[in-house]
């Protein structure tokens, strides 16, 4: 087999293996309620398969072919994607019922390992078709990075916005079935002709036919309900569901709406205008379809602006509700609206309607960052209005207390005046202006003038609501601690789940210790240790530190490319939509820095590649947090860039020590090493790391790592 042929497929490993990886990725996080802490221990199984995978192939001997392989995962891919979004239907069929964590995790896990082992076998059965081992593992990795460039900024596009996850895993592999196809010299032109063709019928047959399929399949998985509507887009899954005159709207297999629901509807704007009444204009963080603008309608005076980034469904929804012409929308997300300086106007109230805390996309909207920018879009005595769906009527548990004491002591952090009310909805009031004192029996004379009647929220209720027993319990639950969310250290999301945890046997004796009892962290830095000291000692401790080398690449570079994408997320506001761009520099970097390191020879590889790692990882340590939003995107290109280059770099540097000679080595187990390292980034870096020890902990740590593989490196350049 020549060059051009191995390179091909090494390509085409590269476009599978990402859009496997990124469409898993978004169909479980859709299917497991949008947590995005699942990312880590989805990443972790789709990186020990990816490395089982390659070590298996690089061992056996069944000499299964790669087209062989190819095709195998192209008919996986979608196959993985249905059961990955049928998986709730194994714990329950209850509509939006949180799954448990520990459940959540291994449906994760279990999800990636079928295309993860394929897409590693595929790795060792292409590099045996090269000469030798060095020459092979490198040229394959350089080509799988270009392939995975390609794929990564497709599919991001792609994915979400014009097809659907599904479709375009079905366009996924209609690319690759055509790019197996035998190269003929004399005939690349018609063969071009052939492939561009056939890819094109067959995404025009994708559409036609598995977006049907895709509504089919919500309609299994919510068989008690008709299905409205079921799209992707580039934020979540959504689906509209309909059953006795009521509407409800699915986000991530989670219920964020329903309509007609006045309760809820009452208590997320009829509050606020009781401590002011006066109030004009109101901005409103989430979606007011089901249930807000009907009742701002019947508020005379009354402006209410709509702020959510999903216009795809602002337009489906259009088709399903009637909507008021009185109510304002703007389809951006939160974060960027404000940081890029497009809130101009100034709001009476600003109502943070943000869901549930389980993840970092939410919980980020709870910092003293974006309280700030919050505080400068009120007019003077506005309120920042917080309903959460804490239920604090009759008992506070000690998880409830961790969390409402964090969110209180966020908001005591950005505003002079905090009031809470108990309920079932705990509900959260802010405002620099002593707007919140008054005593219970002004409130309700407001209620008693206001033109508009509530059905619930009446004298009566109130008085039961604002019972002065549970309001000092609850003023006593939110003293609990003095911890606040942050960029830095998000801790809501990692409370959350201790939270959720208590619902079920297994996680209350497993997740909550594990999350509770931190010191077991230990053991990493202390397992990466032991194998710094096997890899480096005895008679062929310059080859074996190879080993270490792939280590550190995968385990620092994966670390870092998560670490970016939450800073980013959490800074810019959107992830998504800039996704093409981030991991293009990465896979980018990653080509070039093996290219660039092939064509260089066999020199000291590893002593720039680590430097060059170092260097990145503390300059971003320094500087992340000072970024101008302006060139946010710019800044983490760039950064991502420098780190699959340094990367690349230091995976040629591992080959060449692992692989000096011996056609009959193992090729897939320094890959397979170098995953196991990815797996360890995946699953501890923002999964569990961050919130324990923050982010400038986590980087420092991932800096003495690598400034302990340079010092490897110098220890084990000569053998003895």
């Amino acid at each position: 087999m020549c060059f051009e042929g191995m390179n091909r497929k090494a390509f085409l490993l590269g476009f599978y293996s990402i859009g496997g990886q990124v469409l898993l990725l978004r169909e479980l996080v859709s299917s497991l309620n949008g947590d995005e802490l699942f990312i880590g221990t989805a990443l972790f199984g789709w990186l020990v398969s990816v490395a089982a995978g390659a070590y298996l192939g690089g061992t056996t001997r069944l000499g299964v072919r790669s087209t062989t392989l190819f095709i195998a995962g192209v008919f996986l891919l979608p196959i993985m994607i249905v059961v990955a979004r049928l998986s709730p239907l194994t714990v329950s069929n209850v509509v939006g019922e949180v799954i448990p964590f520990s459940t959540a995790a291994l449906i994760s896990i279990v999800m990636m390992l079928p295309p993860g082992i394929v897409s590693g076998w595929l790795f060792a059965s292409i590099t045996r078709e090269g000469r030798t081992p060095a020459a092979s593992i490198v040229q394959v990795y350089l080509f799988e990075g270009i392939g995975a460039f390609v794929g990564g900024v497709l599919i991001t596009i792609l994915a979400g916005g014009i097809v659907s996850t599904l479709e375009m895993a079905v366009l996924l592999g209609a690319v690759v079935i055509v790019g197996i196809l035998p190269a003929y010299r004399k005939r690349k032109a018609l063969l071009t002709l052939f492939a561009a063709v056939s890819i094109l019928a067959l995404s025009l047959v994708a559409q036609r036919t598995v977006s049907r399929f895709d509504r089919y399949i919500d309609g299994v998985k919510y068989e008690s309900y008709r299905v409205e509507k079921s799209f992707d887009t580039h934020y979540a899954h959504q689906a509209v569901l309909w059953r006795d005159g009521s509407l409800i709207l699915l986000t991530d297999n989670t219920v964020e709406a329903a309509y007609p629901d006045l309760l809820t509807a009452e208590n997320l704007l009829i509050p606020p205008l009781l401590y002011k009444p006066a109030a004009q204009k109101i901005l409103f963080i989430g979606r007011a379809e089901f249930g807000i603008m009907q009742l701002a309608d019947r508020l005379p005076g009354l402006s209410i602006t709509v702020l959510d980034p999903r216009r795809a469904l602002s337009w489906k929804i259009d088709d399903v509700i009637l909507i008021s012409d009185g109510v304002r929308r703007i389809d951006s997300d939160p974060m960027a609206f404000f940081t890029r300086r497009q809130a101009t106007d100034k709001y009476d109230i600003i109502i943070m309607n943000t869901g549930g805390l389980d993840s970092y996309k939410n919980s980020r909207l709870l910092t003293k960052r974006f309280l700030t920018m919050v505080r400068s879009s009120l007019t003077p005595g506005g309120i920042v209005y917080l309903p959460t769906r804490y239920d604090t009527d009759r008992y506070i548990t000690v998880e409830q207390r961790a969390l409402l004491s964090i969110i209180y002591n966020v908001l005591r952090e950005s505003f002079n005046h905090v009031a809470l009310w108990p309920g079932s909805m705990t509900l959260l009031f802010s405002s620099d202006a002593p707007v919140l004192d008054i005593p219970y029996d002004s409130i309700i004379n407001r209620l008693a003038n206001f033109e508009y009647a509530p059905q619930f929220i009446s004298e009566n209720y109130l008085y039961d609501r604002l019972d002065e027993f549970r309001m000092e319990r609850l003023r006593e639950a939110v003293s609990y601690s003095d911890r606040v969310n942050s960029l830095d250290r998000p801790l809501i999301p990692y409370y959350q789940v201790i939270y959720r945890a208590k619902t079920t046997t297994l996680d209350r004796h497993v997740v909550s210790f594990i999350l509770s009892r931190p010191a077991w962290t230990v053991g990493i830095p202390l397992f990466i240790f032991l194998f710094f000291v096997l890899a480096g000692a005895g008679r062929q401790k310059k080859k074996r530190y190879g080993l270490f080398l792939y280590l550190t690449a995968g385990l620092v570079s994966l670390a870092l490319e998560l670490i970016s994408f939450y800073v980013y997320q959490s800074s810019a506001g959107s992830l998504y939509a800039e996704m093409a761009a981030l991991i293009g520099a990465f896979m980018l970097g990653l080509a070039f820095g093996t290219y660039y390191s092939v064509r260089v020879g066999r020199g000291r590889l590893e002593y720039p590649a680590l430097l060059m790692l170092l260097a990145a990882t503390v300059i971003f340590l320094a500087t992340y947090h000072r970024i101008n939003p302006q060139v946010l995107l710019f800044y983490h290109v760039c950064f991502l860039f420098v780190v699959a280059a340094a990367t690349g770099s230091l995976f040629v540097a591992a080959t060449n020590r692992y692989y000096p000679t011996g056609s009959e080595t193992n090729r897939g187990a320094g890959y397979a090493c170098e995953l196991i390292g990815s797996s360890f980034g995946a699953l501890f870096s923002t999964t569990i790391l961050l919130p324990v020890i923050g982010l400038w902990w986590l980087l420092v740590a991932l800096a003495v790592l690598i400034v302990l593989a340079f010092v490897g490196s110098l220890l084990t350049v000569r053998e003895r």
